[in-house]
């Protein structure tokens, strides 16, 4: 792990990740949500108590660690491009925070489920970390960082990837790089389009239409309505 990272990430950083799990909890489904750039944030904490209410266990993740995330448009470009700037250190890093959260229940099943950055980070966690079981990406980046060998990528990974058709930051082509990767390797995934669909379209927050990101109620609700089956699948 290079020293400037270690110094941004790991080193002294306290994280308090967000631990949900309702009474009547069933599951054997363990989620893993991660942040969209901005860390840790009320919407994470609010997504994480609606999918416990679904009877899963379920753990939001502090990225940046407390009073740590950025707050200004420059320094949340800074902190994800230091964040991706290089793989070994990044899934490192996420191992060690999936490892930490996977403790609390070890027996149980993980799916990564992540927004925006989190959304990269959750493909990502599905194929760099063999303990994965599914991942969901909520108009995530398609700039998630491959496998060096297929035989190296956790195969065994269910992917659900949801994405608004006209999200700027997902290209034709890097969709279909994506898909093209994803299906080469054999693994089982699913890739929704969304149509007259924007980025941030999970994000009550967003309202910039003009820039391509804007908050889509019906998106909204059949992306939830997706997660819930498919995280009914891992389940049974």
């Amino acid at each position: 792990m290079s020293a400037e990272f270690d110094k941004q990430f790991v080193t002294g950083v306290k994280r308090a990740h967000s631990h949900v799990m309702w009474d009547d909890e069933s599951s054997d489904v363990h989620v893993v949500i991660w942040p969209t750039w901005s860390g840790l944030s009320d919407f994470e904490k609010s997504f994480a108590e609606d999918v416990a209410s679904w009877g899963h266990a379920v753990t939001a993740v502090d990225l940046y660690g407390v009073g740590n995330n950025p707050t200004e448009l420059q320094d949340k470009v800074d902190t994800m491009t230091a964040l991706v700037a290089n793989k070994d250190d990044l899934i490192r890093l996420q191992a060690d925070i999936t490892q930490e959260i996977a403790d609390v229940h070890p027996r149980k099943k993980l799916v990564h489920v992540g927004f925006c950055l989190g959304g990269r980070l959750a493909i990502e966690a599905g194929l760099h970390i063999p303990s994965t079981k599914g991942a969901v990406s909520f108009h995530g980046l398609m700039s998630f960082f491959r496998a060096d060998s297929p035989e190296q990528a956790n195969r065994d990974v269910q992917l659900l990837i949801c994405n608004g058709y006209q999200d700027p930051m997902v290209d034709v082509e890097s969709a279909d790089n994506a898909r093209a990767y994803l299906d080469d390797l054999g693994i089982d995934w699913q890739f929704v389009d969304f149509g007259q669909t924007k980025h941030s379209f999970m994000l009550p927050s967003a309202n910039a239409p003009q820039d391509g990101h804007a908050f889509s109620p019906a998106a909204n609700a059949r992306g939830r309505h997706y997660l819930r089956f498919f995280l009914d699948q891992i389940a049974s």
